[in-house]
């Protein structure tokens, strides 16, 4: 997977004796007039054989040959351009032009900001800042509403946790990383995905399926990149400003400073809180948990021009949740016991250093250095459950990369380390937990960037808790035609299950949590194929994805919130655990004021309960339908975008057993989510409005005995559909740039 790390945004394939690199920007003028940056650009040379693509600033580098070639830049939906010799050792400022040329790529970039990686063997999407603007998109978490993949729901109806799926499986099963640094891991990853502000993303790239085996063993469904914005982008100064109608008030600030032409630094901050109360479905507890968020985060890149890169920074996390019961609420009975109450605590700190060296020699070679640090430390208070988490976590990641003789021909390897010191406490319960895990890896490529890339990588790791882990993994890509392409991939995955800070509904039930005997390490096998078709449809581009994934368990912790009515039994897989996931996509602008993109999913889940029956994993939809539409005015002064989810219906635990108030239905009911945005742009800010759940559609009663929380039968985390009905939300955006 390119752009692992800084190296592989400053990776170079060259041929011949190396002289000297030629480096610059991409950048193209649209339609209104506008000049943008353009990530993902091809910059090859002219004999087809060696190229880059353009990092996320529209950045480039590559080197110079002995033969007499020339250099073609290339974007989809501008013209091309060529450098000729002689080449200037000077930055060169690549300016492209609209227009339209269908037969000679493979990158597909919508109007609403997400394309498909032309060159990757793994299906990736890349999700972009325009794409994340089209909604609220207040952290991670919520920057996934115009996408069609990865579901983000609550957790339970008191904590206001979030979690992700992907391919039908819990987010845990997703590699999540920060600039291609693991993060959200343990402890972290209840709420980590919400500690990353919407504002401070540059870019989002979302693989399905087992990942680039560089950046270590856990990918077992896909993995989640984000790209934060960089030391010495070309946004100077950014400030946001967001308020809805629950009085929910979020500040967020970057500020980007060049001290020289080697040294740059960025300042982001984020504050946001809610203060007031809300209980829509009138049950007596509050339907969002009222607090507040503090994150702050200064990185620093050095870089000095000649193949050698540094980046390090630190990011800082405090915040504080409430919830549960409404002291004085109407809707209520107050217990002799007092008031059930949700109280949160998260504080987190990291550091991080990349350093990255481009070889000058024949193989293009390079060194990259990764290395990172974190504490957390979380105390949660859920009715008479007090739970305690601290966990410090080490990761380190030596990569090399080079190409054989033959240029199509090209190798990674490396080495890593992770540490977790992990300790936990469940009211007088305590855990403790040291890891060590070494490992090493080789990944072999071939690239034939017409017809055909193969991946293959084999790493070894041995976890000091739980033994050797084998990690085979492949990927492969075809050209079928100029317009169509085909990808296949396989491997395996593995991961330490965490079981209270992944699953913090269990905190929220009255139930006892009766923990196995052993806590095993889960792994999976995955494989997936994807075809995606490009068509010319009244001279503008279509593009078409359907695609399959399987996951099949060897071994996982499971759930049992149906056998027994006085507990939740967590125990280790006997039997059967799979998912089936297939999508299908199509996109599609009508013209360059309206884009529009569709798509369908089926999911089906089920694993082997403790009976020995095998059956659908509940609270999960098996069928979803996605439509997003965007419209631009001209000088796209205006914008309005649109988003409908339709989430079938989903198989509610079996609560049979408990007294009839206290029963599910057998299935929940189908429902929709729709979403509205209109964005009124000036020249250095624009001012935003939009709406959530415009259909203000609510599960009915997500918090079983509400009127008695301590009671046998109460139960917070059976969660099929929204808490909170209709959101009204207005914002504004400042922002300056530098000046070129």
């Amino acid at each position: 997977m390119k752009k692992i790390m800084i190296i592989s945004l400053i990776l170079i394939y060259g041929i011949g004796s190396l002289e000297a690199q030629i480096s610059g920007v991409v950048k193209g003028i649209n339609s209104q007039g506008d000049t943008i940056l353009l990530p993902n650009a091809n910059v090859y040379w002219s004999n087809n054989n060696v190229g880059t693509t353009s990092d996320f600033n529209g950045n480039f580098s590559i080197n110079k040959p002995s033969d007499d070639l020339h250099i073609i830049i290339q974007y989809i939906g501008y013209k091309n351009d060529t450098l000729y010799a002689p080449f200037s050792t000077d930055p060169y400022e690549i300016i492209l032009i609209e227009g339209r040329f269908l037969n000679e790529v493979e990158i597909t970039s919508d109007g609403a900001g997400t394309h498909i990686d032309r060159l990757n063997p793994i299906y990736t999407e890349n999700i972009t800042d325009t794409e994340l603007k089209r909604a609220a998109c207040c952290n991670l978490a919520e920057s996934f509403e115009t996408n069609a993949s990865v579901d983000v729901h609550y957790t339970d109806a008191v904590s206001g946790a979030k979690q992700i799926q992907l391919l039908g499986l819990a987010g845990v099963y997703s590699q999540l990383l920060i600039e291609n640094i693991p993060f959200m891991r343990g402890i972290g990853s209840s709420f980590g995905m919400e500690y990353i502000p919407g504002t401070w993303l540059e870019s989002i790239q979302v693989s399905k399926g087992p990942a680039n085996i560089r950046n270590g063993f856990e990918s077992i469904t896909g993995q989640i990149n984000t790209e934060l914005k960089k030391p010495g982008s070309e946004e100077k100064f950014f400030f946001n400003y967001l308020i809805n109608d629950k009085n929910r008030m979020e500040f967020n600030f970057n500020s980007s400073q060049k001290l020289n032409k080697n040294l740059s630094s960025i300042v982001l901050g984020h504050y946001s809180f809610l203060n007031d109360y809300h209980d829509g479905n009138e049950d007596g507890f509050t339907d969002l948990p009222v607090g507040d968020r503090f994150t702050v985060g200064n990185f620093w890149q050095y870089d000095n021009l000649d193949g050698f890169m540094v980046r390090f920074g630190g990011r800082y996390v405090n915040e504080t949740r409430k919830g549960g019961q409404i002291s004085g609420s109407p809707y209520f009975t107050q217990q002799l016991i007092g008031l059930w109450k949700s109280e949160i605590k998260n504080e987190r700190y990291e550091v991080y250093a990349k350093t990255g060296k481009v070889f000058n020699d024949p193989k293009s070679s390079s060194l990259g250095f990764i290395n990172s640090y974190s504490h957390h430390d979380m105390t949660v208070l859920a009715g008479l459950k007090e739970y305690g988490g601290s966990q410090t976590s080490f990761y380190s990641n030596l990569i090399f990369d080079s190409k054989f003789k033959n240029f199509k021909h090209s190798y990674n390897a490396g080495v890593s380390f992770m540490y977790d010191d992990v300790q936990e406490r469940l009211n007088d319960t305590l855990w403790t937990s040291q890891q060590y895990v070494p490992g090493v890896f080789f990944q072999y490529i071939y690239t034939n960037p017409e017809k055909f890339t193969f991946m293959s990588g084999l790493r070894s790791d041995y976890n000091s808790e739980f033994g050797v882990l084998i990690t085979p993994r492949m990927h492969a890509k075809w050209f079928l035609n100029e317009e169509t392409s085909l990808r296949v991939s396989a491997g395996m995955g593995h991961r330490v299950a965490y079981l209270l800070p992944e699953n913090l509904n269990l905190l929220s039930s009255s139930r006892q949590i009766i923990f196995p005997d052993e806590n095993k390490m889960e792994s999976a096998l995955n494989g997936g194929v994807s075809l995606v078709k490009h068509i010319d449809i009244l001279g503008r581009e279509m593009t078409v994805s359907v695609e399959y994934y399987y996951t099949r368990f060897l071994n996982q912790i499971l759930f049992d919130m149906e056998s027994d009515t006085s507990a939740i039994k967590i125990y280790n897989l006997n039997g059967e655990s799979y998912s089936h996931a297939a999508q299908a996509e199509v996109s599609y602008s009508f013209n360059k004021y309206i884009d529009a993109r569709a798509a369908i999913r089926y999911t089906d889940v089920r694993y082997t309960f403790p009976d020995g029956v095998v059956r659908k994993k509940p609270l999960l939809s098996e069928y979803k339908g996605f439509v997003t539409i965007g419209y631009s005015s001209n000088m796209n002064k205006w914008k309005a975008d649109a988003t409908l989810h339709l989430n079938g219906r989903t198989r509610l635990p079996d609560r049979s057993a408990f007294p009839t108030e206290y029963q599910l239905a057998e299935y929940s009911p189908a429902f929709s989510i729709i979403n509205f945005q209109l964005t009124r742009n000036y020249k250095h800010w624009n001012i935003y409005a939009g709406v959530e759940n415009l259909l203000s559609f609510t599960q009915k009663d997500p918090i079983i005995s509400a009127e008695n929380p301590y009671s046998a039968y109460f139960d917070s985390g059976i969660i099929w559909g929204p808490i909170s009905g209709r959101k009204l939300y207005v914002g504004v955006r400042v922002h300056f740039n530098r000046k070129p």
